[in-house]
């Protein structure tokens, strides 16, 4: 009673009116910043070119969400109203991202020059590099590191591929030894993060040589700050561009809270490991006195590390700065461990939900690696595997990805055009050795790396990956060795089946589902 007598007589009021204002303003702030959001996505896009559904501000903002919650599922409703088109998806505080359908504008973007459409700023918007990593884009522009990066891979990882595979072969056997057995029921993993580790450390031995493959806080680091991008990337979206260099790192810390995906402490790891390997790389280079004997040394058990070949060649002639070294590296990882990370999986995938392919799989390659070994040589002879391969990447890529404006996103919806009727009898079947079928009817472009308008996995033209002849045989080592001396068989658990895609999408990227596990059972 004393406690009700204390409270004046207009508190109540006063306090409603308080809960009014404050509901009022907070409608307020957020018609602001949907009337901001409509306002910027209509000035960034280019006037010409259609929205995947509509340009009226309601679209505008349903886009947007549908976009970050499930890209491919929005690029999939563009694609089909635009089959024969281009169409575009709106962006807030960035140009619009444009999507290719027609094949004639798919023929004439694959040989534009790389110095007028490049795909290294795209991987920054995407992976916000620049703003966690300062000094990467050193004067605002496109680094030039960009531009020489992927001539290092195809002169160096793609010529000397013979020299890597021995490495990738100890990579996968050290990554098996990782597994504990049952001798009665094998070992249940989970799918993607068995792909994922194999192909992070055989990865790790083309990027930073032998020692930081098996140095397993490095590895761990590797893992979490590529899936720490993808959970950063969603909230780094909705700020502008000009607060994100001074929030940036703040945003990357905040978005991955509760997550066992710290991006900001796998960085500070992988930085303490790129800075150790540099002292190393010094020291070596005192020794020889010479920086292109260090750089080109034919040792013919020990192959390139890439890591290396960009500090030594590029950063003591003072072509880039070491932060840009730094920058590249961490884009080259994300480049090759995750999407060659996530073929993998859905390879594994399919071999465990259809067992009938694994005989005929396993005796050709058994065949091959009798007579040519785990080579080059024996991977580009396994014609069947090639072929599952192949179809597994049509089926589940990892991307469902005129006059434009500068700095204007180009891509093209591969996932929808390679489940086309047009280029594909019965597309949405899973047929294992479609392309071995297509190549004995005298059809081109029928092996895993061949580049075709109607198969844009590894992209098209002069922006093709060069690291996809490296993808494949390491791809075909690993399903060689499991096949060779395990039965690969779906999981029984409930809670461990499902669909090959998770419940995420990461803009236009498809992201894993984690819970995916299949069973690894020795062979007698």
């Amino acid at each position: 009673m004393a406690l009700l007598q204390s409270i004046k007589p207009g508190w109540i009021e006063s306090s409603t009116g308080i809960l009014t204002i404050t509901f009022g303003l907070s409608i307020l702030f957020i018609y602001v910043v949907l009337f901001t959001l409509v306002l910027h996505s209509i000035q960034f896009a280019n006037s010409n070119i259609p929205f995947a559904t509509a340009k009226n501000p309601f679209a505008i903002i349903s886009q947007h969400y549908l976009f970050l919650v499930d890209g491919p599922g929005l690029i999939k409703r563009g694609y089909e109203r635009f089959v024969n088109g281009v169409f575009e998806i709106p962006r807030t505080f960035r140009f619009g991202q444009v999507i290719v359908c027609k094949p004639e504008f798919i023929e004439e973007l694959k040989n534009v020059r790389s110095t007028i459409a490049s795909p290294e700023p795209w991987i920054d918007q995407l992976l916000q590099i620049s703003h966690v990593m300062p000094g990467y884009f050193p004067s605002g522009g496109w680094p030039s590191i960009a531009k020489t990066t992927p001539g290092i891979i195809r002169g160096t990882v793609h010529r000397h591929l013979d020299r890597y595979v021995p490495a990738m072969n100890e990579a996968i056997h050290n990554q098996l030894r990782t597994l504990s057995f049952d001798e009665s029921n094998g070992c249940t993993i989970s799918c993607f993060e068995f792909a994922y580790s194999v192909v992070a450390r055989s990865g790790s031995y083309t990027m930073v040589g032998e020692r930081l493959a098996n140095n397993e806080e490095y590895l761990k680091a590797v893992k979490e700050h590529i899936l720490g991008m993808i959970m950063t990337t969603r909230v780094q979206f909705l700020v502008p561009e000009c607060l994100k260099k001074y929030i940036g790192g703040f945003i990357a810390r905040l978005a991955t809270i509760g997550t066992r995906w710290n991006m900001h402490a796998s960085r500070k790891i992988l930085l303490k490991h790129f800075n150790a390997r540099v002292i190393e790389y010094r020291n070596g280079m005192a020794c020889h006195g010479n920086v292109d004997e260090s750089v080109n040394s034919q040792e013919k058990d020990k192959p390139i590390e890439i890591f290396r070949w960009l500090y030594e060649g590029s950063v003591l002639r003072h072509r880039w700065s070491y932060p840009e070294v730094l920058g590249e590296m961490l884009l080259l990882q994300f480049a090759f461990i995750y999407t060659t990370g996530y073929a993998l999986y859905s390879a594994l995938y399919e071999l465990a939900r259809q067992p009938e392919y694994i005989e005929s799989l396993r005796e050709e390659v058994k065949s091959i690696l009798a007579e040519y070994g785990p080579t080059v040589s024996g991977c580009n002879r396994m014609v069947l595997l090639d072929s599952f391969l192949k179809e597994c990447q049509r089926l589940h890529p990892p991307a469902a990805s005129i006059t434009l404006k500068p700095g204007t996103h180009v891509g093209v919806p591969s996932s929808w055009i390679q489940r086309s009727s047009a280029y594909y009898e019965d597309p949405d079947t899973f047929d294992g050795y479609r392309f071995v079928k297509r190549a004995a009817a005298g059809e081109p472009n029928t092996k895993l790396v061949d580049l075709s308008p109607d198969y844009l996995v590894f992209g098209m033209g002069s922006h093709a990956c060069p690291g996809r002849w490296m993808a494949s045989v390491l791809m075909k080592l690993v399903i060689s060795e499991l096949l060779m001396h395990f039965d690969i068989l779906p999981c029984t658990e409930s809670s461990s089946q499902g669909p090959l895609i998770g419940s995420l999408s990461f803009e236009e990227f498809y992201v894993p589902n984690f819970a995916l596990k299949i069973c690894l059972r020795p062979r007698v």
